[in-house]
């Protein structure tokens, strides 16, 4: 039987859902990932760069899905404004 894929996993998790439809909605590729107590979620934004988000596997609390939004949010616009060679 085949390990089951991350996506399939995480269509429960209310912070992956948020952050994979605002990733949509913006037109970014991204690529879930699990760990251990903790998922991430890679988000490619352009011209070789991206971003990496870790998350909690259960909510801590109702406002844990907009706080991951605001942090993912935050980390896009820094790393597009940084004019850095760090791609990774």
């Amino acid at each position: 039987m085949s390990a089951p894929k991350p996506k399939r996993l995480l269509r429960r998790n209310e912070i992956y859902q948020k952050l994979s439809t605002y990733c949509e909605a913006q037109g970014y590729r991204y690529e879930p990932l699990i760990g251990g107590k903790h998922h991430y979620i890679e988000v490619y934004i352009g011209d070789g760069r991206r971003v990496r988000m870790i998350f909690s596997a259960s909510a801590s609390d109702h406002r844990a899905a907009n706080n991951a939004l605001t942090v993912l949010k935050r980390l896009i616009r820094e790393r597009q404004a940084s004019n850095d060679n760090n791609k990774v």
